[in-house]
């Protein structure tokens, strides 16, 4: 596999049915599944960090429908709709497709701000990569790489541009 802690393993698309079931949308390419009983975490967590196991996986209408112990109802469930469930590489099956690396190591510059970080991991949640910068001055900064906020990237100097949104940063002012 890869030397990275976690490998995205799906994006949580929405919530089925009212016993805590979720619509995942995989991270591999077909035919992996996801494995019953593989310990996950979601991010961005929805309160502190949020490990879970997988309880069950079977077919749905648009993507396996996973049952995630933890939650045993709708309303419990509704909160993981969007985000991604990540996995320890070596507990996913051979082969699982790798998260390419193209990105890692980028130096990221905000037009407003400065820099704000290297991009040490690229989550893949489906709709949109989602880059995790660190040793910036802002701590673990998630940047969506969308046409908004990636201005450009230079791969020869191996730099981007964006222009943050609103509450992707805890600036000074913010802290309460």
């Amino acid at each position: 596999m890869n030397d990275a802690p976690f490998v995205p393993v799906g994006r949580i698309v929405k919530v089925h049915g009212l016993n805590g079931e979720v619509s995942v949308a995989v991270a591999a390419d077909p035919p992996f599944s996801i494995p019953v009983n593989l310990p996950v975490w979601v991010v961005p967590p929805p309160a502190g960090p949020l490990q879970s196991v997988v309880e069950s996986v079977r077919p749905g209408p648009k993507g396996p429908l996973v049952k995630l112990s933890g939650f045993s109802n709708r309303a419990d469930a509704e909160l993981l709709r969007g985000r991604t469930l990540v996995a320890r590489p070596e507990d996913l099956p051979e082969g699982w497709s790798e998260v390419p690396e193209d990105d890692i190591g980028l130096k990221v510059t905000d037009t407003e701000r400065g820099s704000v970080g290297t991009v040490v991991d690229v989550i893949r949640t489906g709709a949109n990569d989602v880059w995790v910068l660190a040793e910036g001055p802002y701590g673990e900064v998630l940047v969506p790489v969308i046409d908004d906020v990636v201005l450009g990237i230079d791969n020869e100097k191996r730099t981007a541009t964006v222009r943050l949104l609103p509450g992707l940063i805890e600036e000074d002012g913010d802290r309460g």
